[in-house]
Formats: structure tokens, C-alpha cells, sequence
């Protein structure tokens, strides 16, 4: 069995593609189950809750709409929790995926998994410097054995406006920077979305 984890900032594309993937790997008589990976918050919902009472997370309204802000890079402390109960969290997850039965599917498709952690990490704390770290390092060796992943690119002005909320994020900017190194990593593929959603799932299909 193989995995497959399609990462992305959002309005990148990552649900569309991974919606015909799951088509064309049915077409051609592959077994493939899908599996949403982004909130897998256990010991870090407590830090959450704790971060309003510390006004490191505010309410914050933009016209008719409210958001949560998080403002963690004010806290370098803070960050050496986060980084650690977010390990614990998503190597708790990753049972979820590896009981998955080899017998019964082929691929695995996870969307927002390992990768898209480090991004919200990294950008809510500010360390454009955080693939660097031996805690990149650390996340990469939660994944399965046979994982293949691929990281969602696409032009800055549709990814704004195919999503809403990222003119509200405060952050958008870090995170943004954050996908565009991943994207040049060796432990990711590029996958330009650019065109044609056809175009960018069969680069997918030609390398799993």
C-alpha cells in the first residue's frame, strides 16, 4: 500500500485535485481511500484555549466578519511548547492512517498532513527558518514508509482569490513564503496548478 500527501495553502487547489485523483485511481482499478489530516489537535487545543487567556489569540472583526488571530510569534516560550505537543498530536494521528488495511486499498490519499503542520507552525510563530530545524526532521520520520508527497503550487493572485479568508490573514504572508520553500524541498514534489486540473493530477498519477 502507498501513500500519497497532497499538501497546499488553501485556495491552491488541494481539494479539486484531490477529488479527481481519487476518480482517475478508481478508473483505472485502484483502490484508494482519502483521509483529512489538518486538525488532529489533542494536547495542543489546550495550548489554543490557553493562548486566548494569554491574548496571544484575539477576536478580531473585519466588516461582518470575525476572526481568531493568533499572535504566537510573541512568544518565543510558547513555541518550544507548540512545536512539542504538536508532535505528540500528529504522532498519535498517524495510528489512525497506518491501521488502514493493506488487504483492502492500494493508495492512501492524506490531505494536509505533515507539511501543512510545519506551514502553520511556521508562520503563526514566525520561523521562516522552521524546515531547518531538527523538528522538520522529526515530523517527516511520523510518516509511513511508501509516502509520497506533493505540495499544491499555484499563482499568489488565484490563491487570494480562491479563498477568502486569506485577505484576513494576518499571517498569510509567512505562510505563503513558507509553501514556496516547500515546494524546493527534496522531501516534496512540486505540482504546478497553474493550468489545467487534468495536467496537474496526471504529473501525480506519473510519479506514485
Amino acid at each position: 500500500m502507498k501513500y500519497i500527501v497532497i499538501s497546499g495553502i488553501d485556495g491552491s487547489g488541494k481539494t479539486t485535485i484531490i477529488n479527481e485523483l481519487q476518480k482517475k485511481l478508481h478508473q483505472r482499478g485502484d483502490r484508494a481511500c482519502y483521509i483529512w489530516m489538518r486538525y488532529n489537535h489533542y494536547l495542543v487545543k489546550m495550548l489554543n484555549a490557553l493562548a486566548r487567556i494569554l491574548t496571544l489569540s484575539v477576536k478580531t472583526s473585519y466588516g461582518n466578519k470575525t476572526v481568531w488571530e493568533h499572535r504566537y510569534y510573541k512568544s518565543p516560550a510558547f513555541f518550544k511548547i507548540y512545536i512539542a505537543f504538536s508532535y505528540i498530536d500528529n504522532l498519535l494521528a498517524s495510528y489512525k492512517v497506518k491501521r488502514i488495511k493493506s488487504d483492502k486499498f492500494d493508495y492512501v490519499i492524506c490531505d494536509r498532513w505533515i507539511n501543512d503542520v510545519i506551514a502553520d507552525i511556521g508562520s503563526e510563530f514566525h520561523r521562516q527558518n522552521i524546515l531547518e530545524l531538527n523538528w522538520y526532521r522529526r515530523f517527516q520520520k511520523i510518516l509511513p514508509e511508501n509516502t509520497t508527497q506533493f505540495v499544491i503550487s499555484r499563482p499568489d493572485n488565484l490563491i487570494i482569490d480562491a479563498r477568502e479568508d486569506n485577505r484576513y490573514d494576518i499571517n498569510f504572508a509567512e505562510r505563503l513564503n513558507l509553501y514556496k520553500k516547500l515546494e524546493i524541498i527534496d522531501t516534496t514534489i512540486k505540482v504546478d496548478n497553474s493550468g489545467k486540473i487534468h495536467d496537474s493530477v496526471s504529473y501525480i498519477l506519473e510519479r506514485i
